[in-house]
């Protein structure tokens, strides 16, 4: 406020005095040096009225040094409380007793009770009747001097014992309950809530893996290989080696369901029975426990997984020993066998818009973290601990290679890599890469094989993809081109597409680094033009159906 020598008021500078944060925007012609004074004065005038307030607050309650006694031994006691109860959430029962011995020790009480509604019964003790049914069905607290006097007082409270709703007290050892006692066992009451919280969320987890456990168990005793199997193949012969598996020709498809496990055995044999020592009864188990856990599905099943452990098997074959170490090339057997375990015949997208368990749990490459944690389950069962740990990390790296939103990245900085002229297969990361390289080589392996194996399998493939289209649309989705079995006619031109963008692409890559594997990039250039022909002959098929006449009741 500013006033000239007549006292007529000239400038007027109001300002709010502020004790908590907060700004105000204003327009006058006072000035900035003006503003700092009155700022400076407000703040603290501020100050002065904060204290004021704390002062006349301190003479209603008592005085100052009484309440700062009880504020620091209820901290103390806060204090107290928390370290005890949540360094020992064992169960519900144990918080609730340590919860209410607390509470009755804060406000000196004769006793403490504990209401919990039920959630089922939706009441434990009447929420109509008593003090408790009171504060449960309107939220208000009390404070009653003589609980015992009082109309809504319930009986049933003394001989009964409550278990998160409602505490109640009763007889202060030393006259009534205050509005200091109010007040403590109100803050209280916030670390009573998290307490009980944290209790009954621990009770929770440890019965989910309590229950988890018990499933584990149940699942391997289910998962495992029965003893009347593994007798079977232990009383055949399985060959050291079966020259006519050394070729990516080979036709897995008529193979009989005993000839997959034998032969898979076989091809282990060859390529490690003079690099370490194993168990002859414990690889069968190993084999047909894995068997056991592909699920019957069109496609993702125990046929592809031995198809792409032998296509890892003649890519090792014609890999010079000192590429890969023995425990390298396991890992890469190993992987190819299980790189599908338990696939249950839909893709990541499908997992991950369908929200199924498996996709909250991987956020990433859901199935193929879900087959290398089946694989890592069957390999604690039948391999030595130190066998296994060695060769973990690598085969997790292989499995996860199988995913092909994997493959353009790696492609991209291998084919780097070797046009730079810098390749080396001896430097770790190149070794990686052409490891994820080879995987998705060997899994895209039915690309490579001859013509008439590879239309077979093709077959298979959509029918799969069909299953899933289907099982999208019933979920009120439609299907990509690919898994709509409505478009079926386009089979030809979707093949080119993949193996032209996908399948080539790769083995081109893999003939670069093992060049013995050249077979397979010739293989899959023919497949692929032999697609393109059947595509060229779909597509002529259409353009004569949309230029034939039209007719009206079988008439031009």
């Amino acid at each position: 406020l500013h006033e000239d020598k007549a006292g007529i008021t000239r400038d007027l500078y109001p300002r709010p005095i502020q004790i908590r944060s907060g700004e105000i925007h204003f327009n006058s012609p006072v000035s900035e040096r003006d503003r700092q004074i009155i700022n400076v004065v407000c703040t603290w005038a501020g100050g002065c009225l904060h204290y004021a307030q704390v002062a006349a607050q301190l003479e209603r309650t008592g005085s100052s040094s009484e309440v700062f006694a009880r504020q620091r031994r209820l901290n103390q006691f806060l204090l107290d409380v928390a370290k005890s109860i949540f360094q020992d959430i064992v169960s519900m029962d144990t918080v609730i007793i340590k919860v209410m011995n607390f509470a009755a020790k804060l406000v000196d009480a004769d006793r403490a009770s504990l209401f919990l509604v039920d959630n089922k019964n939706h009441e434990l003790f009447s929420m109509t009747r008593g003090i408790a049914g009171h504060v449960a069905s309107t939220g208000e607290g009390l404070n009653i001097e003589d609980a015992y006097e009082d109309s809504r007082f319930n009986p049933e409270v003394d001989s009964k014992t409550g278990v998160i709703g409602v505490v109640q007290m009763v007889n202060k050892h030393e006259g009534v309950f205050t509005k200091a006692d109010e007040d403590s066992f109100e803050v209280f009451a916030v670390y009573c809530g998290l307490a009980l919280h944290h209790a009954k969320l621990y009770d929770k987890i440890r019965r989910s893996e309590q229950k988890y456990r018990v499933a584990l168990e149940v699942l391997a005793y289910h998962s495992v290989c029965n003893k009347d199997e593994v007798a079977k193949l232990q009383k055949m012969e399985i060959k050291e080696r079966v020259e006519e598996l050394e070729t990516f020709e080979f036709n897995y498809l008529r193979m009989s369901e005993l000839e997959k496990p034998l032969y898979a055995i076989s091809m282990f044999k060859t390529l490690f029975q003079d690099q370490f020592r194993y168990d002859r009864d414990d690889l069968i188990r190993f084999v047909l426990t894995v068997r056991k856990n592909y699920r019957r599905v069109a496609y993702h099943n125990w046929a592809h997984g031995w198809s792409v452990a032998h296509a890892m098997f003649v890519l090792l074959m014609h890999t010079s020993r000192d590429i890969f170490n023995t425990h390298e090339a396991l890992a890469l057997y190993v992987s190819c066998l299980c790189h599908d375990l338990d696939h249950r015949g839909k893709n990541n997208a499908y997992m991950k818009s369908m929200m199924t368990p498996l996709a909250s749990i991987y956020t990433t490459s859901v199935m193929e973290h879900h087959h290398f944690n089946q694989t890592v389950t069957i390999l604690q069962q039948s391999m030595s601990s130190a066998d296994y740990k060695q060769a973990l990390s690598l085969i997790k790296h292989c499995i996860l290679a199988t995913d092909l939103a994997l493959f353009f990245t790696n492609k991209a900085e291998l084919n780097k890599i070797i046009d730079s002229g810098n390749y080396d297969i001896h430097v770790e990361h190149h070794r990686k890469l052409t490891q994820a390289i080879l995987m998705t080589g060997c899994d895209l392996i039915a690309s490579a094989k001859p013509w008439y194996i590879q239309t077979e399998t093709v077959k298979v493939i959509f029918e799969e993809f069909y299953e899933q289209g289907d099982a999208e649309r019933l979920n009120g989705r439609d299907p990509i081109p690919m898994m709509d079995r409505n478009k079926a006619h386009e089979l030809p031109q979707m093949q080119v597409g993949f193996m032209r963008g996908i399948c080539l692409p790769c083995y081109e890559l893999v003939a670069k680094v093992i060049p013995d594997a050249a077979f397979l990039r010739d293989q899959c250039e023919y497949n692929a033009k032999k697609w393109e022909e059947l595509a060229a002959e779909q597509a002529e098929l259409n353009k004569q159906k949309t230029e034939e006449p039209q007719t009206d009741n079988g008439k031009e």
